[in-house]
């Protein structure tokens, strides 16, 4: 009995621990950990990266000692005719030769191959700030996947209670019709209102869904687990807007963006001295030990062995002009990528401005709309207050909660633009930076107090 009983319980304790964990992985860090674990983009960022780190190394391997060994094995077969006086004389020969080789390299002077070195790191450079670039793009979208199904949440509440409330007024209104005391005109009025009502309702409950199956795919976790949380008041989200100086000094020197294309140009600019060097001369130390047999009807049983050691001067006389127009390409390239970088910095900058102005915008009238919000929750409760005493109808009820649902919309599409917009601004920063982790956390601990 114990045990059937105990069997009994699994499923109400397994339903427990499912809504815990639920409710333990319903942050916004939570999702951004969890969007870091699986996104492709970021684990593509990340695997290019790592193939740019082996730049360094494929550079740094030509100026290590190169050491080959060779090894040749050849069966002769020989025929030997010689004319008399009897006639032709024929003589068959068989023997075998080898040659086996033991080669030492070591470059002393390798301009092109000591630039290349420094290229490798610079290669490296620009694909770990890729990836910086995409771990900070990969916070703005699991943010911005966040804040819609908050969004889509609220709204569904809202309108949930505007349906509510225009079916009752529906019905008051067709029993007044029936009895002689409403009229045609107000019947289909409250009888439309109920159909716009249960359409936005519609629209929101399909606007969840789709924002949580969006959320599911970018972090893995259930979009059913954010149930709990509302959008926070814009007023408590940590992001200072009177810092806009600082905040651009900041992306000027640690932008990951900017950054990745001032390693683009100095990639450029050591292709164009690689491309220079290639008029230098080369001295590399060589060394080589051989051991060879060569038999032939002269040389049979013959072994030879060769030691040598000594340098070897390469100096570049002409090459069809092939080095001078690979110098010339190389240094155009150089100039496109600082002009490329100039023009990535203007629309970074023309960004920030933008964004900048367009989240005080924000934050000014998503307060103006929540001062709205509170005009007409007070509507409302006026309306409740008359109905209850006989004072109101339905239809005032109705009327005050389809307005309170607009409003309520209006305010939830600015928060969303707001904190959209200055997750796009730190979006240029790299996660690394304390504003990110702040603004993080305080969207956690105001989306709690909005429940």
């Amino acid at each position: 009995m114990p045990i059937a009983r105990f069997a009994l319980r699994l499923p109400a304790l397994a339903c427990l621990v499912w809504a815990f964990n639920a409710s333990a992985q319903d942050s916004l860090s939570d999702a951004v950990a969890a969007a870091q674990s699986k996104d492709p983009a970021l684990q593509s960022a990340s695997l290019n990266r790592e193939a740019a780190r082996l730049n360094i190394w494929i550079a740094g391997s030509r100026l290590l000692p190169q050491l080959t060994f060779q090894e040749t094995r050849q069966n002769t077969n020989q025929t030997t005719t010689q004319d008399t006086i009897a006639g032709p004389v024929a003589r068959d020969f068989v023997g075998q030769s080898y040659n086996k080789q033991l080669s030492l390299r070591q470059g002393v002077i390798r301009a092109r191959d000591v630039e290349g070195y420094r290229q490798g790191h610079l290669q490296f450079e620009y694909g770990d700030q890729k990836y910086v670039s995409a771990q900070a793009d990969l916070w703005s979208r699991a943010t911005g996947a966040w804040l819609d199904v908050l969004a889509a949440h609220s709204l569904v509440d809202v309108y949930l209670r505007a349906v509510q409330s225009a079916s009752e007024s529906a019905q008051q209104e067709i029993k007044r019709y029936k009895v002689g005391d409403g009229t045609k005109d107000s019947r289909a009025e409250a009888l439309a209102q109920l159909a716009q009502a249960k359409a936005m309702l519609l629209d929101s409950e399909l606007n969840l869904k789709a924002r949580e199956r969006a959320y599911m795919l970018l972090t893995g976790l259930p979009g059913e687990g954010l149930a709990k949380r509302r959008l926070p008041i814009e007023s408590t989200v940590k992001f200072d807007g009177s810092q806009r100086d600082e905040l651009w000094s900041l992306v000027l020197s640690t932008a990951p963006e900017l950054r990745a294309a001032r390693a683009t140009q100095n990639v450029s600019l050591s292709r164009a001295n690689q491309a220079l060097y290639d008029h230098l001369p080369t001295l590399d130390l060589v060394a080589s030990a051989s051991s060879a047999q060569n038999d032939s009807t002269n040389t049979l049983g013959y072994r030879y062995t060769n030691r040598q050691v000594g340098a070897q001067l390469v100096v570049p006389l002409f090459s069809g002009g092939g080095v001078e127009a690979s110098r010339r390409q190389a240094v155009a390239s150089y100039e496109a990528s600082v002009a490329d970088g100039e023009a990535l910095l203007m629309r970074v900058e023309t960004q920030f401005m933008a964004d900048w102005a367009s989240q005080a915008g924000l934050l000014e009238r998503a307060q103006a709309a929540r001062s709205l919000v509170v005009a007409a929750q007070e509507q409302r409760r006026a309306a409740e207050l008359g109905l209850a005493k006989g004072l109101r109808t339905w239809t005032e009820l109705s009327n005050a909660d389809l307005l309170l649902a607009r409003r309520s919309s209006d305010l939830v599409n600015l928060q969303v633009s707001l904190f959209k917009t200055q997750a796009r601004i730190l979006s240029l920063l790299p996660i690394q930076v304390p504003a990110w982790d702040e603004w993080v956390k305080s969207l956690d601990s105001a989306s709690q107090q909005g429940r």
